[in-house]
């Protein structure tokens, strides 16, 4: 009999998937959350009556060891993803892992190295490229709408430090924390997956807090085959929000709600923009889409359906070898080969 429902797990109770992931999972037509594992149980019973997840386990490693839990989701700090993801890889759960996948290139490796020895599937959760938006950015890039692809500007920033707050994960280095991980991961992705391939060497400069040890903005400088690049920047001082454009021999392509094209009540709407060469401006609105719910199912239907996920664990592992370019740039001031 085949299996068209997805039993889900929650690692941990951050905003993220209080907000966006588990109200995802519960509207998504084949999953559901089953359980929610924290390690503070009476906050965890007063998320679960308000989302309505039916169980509260009081460890991760009952939940991963919980028959009724088909898919494991982590939203936990990005120090601890690794090793909880190669647990849930010898649980045998299926895992749908917030970015970045791991810290270091090297431990995105031995995460994927996991999953693959166990058979169990892996994903990286990047919602933004489940929107539609970005496959209409391919379909114009393939017509020659703007020519040939020469640069690619991404961007992300949120404003953190106005004022800052201490038990912010993402100002706790031995928590993963800075720009670079958290934000800098979209801006990285956003350029190879427009290029669709690899950068050779990388360049950047940073800003680190001298309070918080963490990077608070980098940018970055990407350089790809036969001349391409790509500016890549991010930022805990900025509330620029997520973008890109790509900068073609006979025009540009501009997408300015790029990663969270919800965000706020004004303008909801993605909006892609093809610019000419003499600089004549086509809009192209789309309808508001749950791009969290489009990721999570993608991701049941592979798990349910035993296909192959919609990005591998090798596209995680290569952004991670792109950021830890980037950081080593960063602290060296040298331009750095990328492999």
């Amino acid at each position: 009999m085949k299996v068209s429902h997805l039993r889900w797990g929650v690692m941990g109770a951050a905003d993220i998937a209080r907000t966006q992931v588990i109200p995802a999972i519960q509207t998504s037509v084949n999953g559901s959350v089953v359980a929610l594992a924290s390690r503070d149980p009476a906050k965890a019973r007063d998320y679960a009556r308000a989302l309505g997840i039916p169980r509260v386990v009081e460890s991760y490693e009952a939940l991963l060891a919980d028959v009724g839990v088909d898919a494991i989701y982590i939203p936990l700090p990005n120090s601890m993803h690794a090793e909880w993801a190669m647990r849930a890889a010898e649980a045998g759960k299926a895992v749908l892992c917030e970015k970045p996948l791991a810290t270091t290139a090297k431990m995105a490796e031995m995460i994927s190295d996991a999953f693959s020895r166990h058979g169990v599937a892996l994903m990286e959760g990047f919602m933004y490229r489940f929107h539609p938006q970005h496959r209409r950015v391919h379909e114009l890039i393939a017509q020659g709408a703007i020519g040939q692809v020469r640069e690619v500007r991404a961007h992300l920033s949120v404003n953190l430090m106005n004022p800052p707050d201490p038990a912010n994960v993402r100002l706790q280095p031995a928590l993963g924390g800075g720009a670079l991980l958290d934000m800098g991961c979209y801006a990285v992705n956003i350029a190879r997956m427009i290029f669709a391939c690899e950068p050779t060497h990388a360049s950047a400069i940073w800003i680190v807090d001298s309070h918080f040890d963490v990077d608070i903005a980098t940018t970055g400088i990407l350089e790809f085959p036969n001349g391409c690049s790509a500016s890549v920047s991010c930022s805990f001082m900025a509330g620029g929000q997520g973008t890109y454009t790509v900068i073609g021999t006979e025009g540009s392509i501009e997408v300015p709600r790029a990663i969270l094209p919800g965000m706020g009540t004004r303008v909801p709407q993605a909006l892609v923009v093809l610019v000419d060469a003499d600089g004549n401006r086509r809009e192209e609105i789309f309808p508001p889409v749950n791009q969290y719910c489009l990721m999570i199912e993608a991701f049941a239907s592979a798990v349910l359906n035993k296909r192959t996920m919609p990005f591998t664990t090798d596209d995680a592992v290569a952004n991670a070898r792109v950021l830890d370019a980037l950081a080593s740039a960063a602290r060296t001031h040298q331009r750095v080969n990328v492999s």
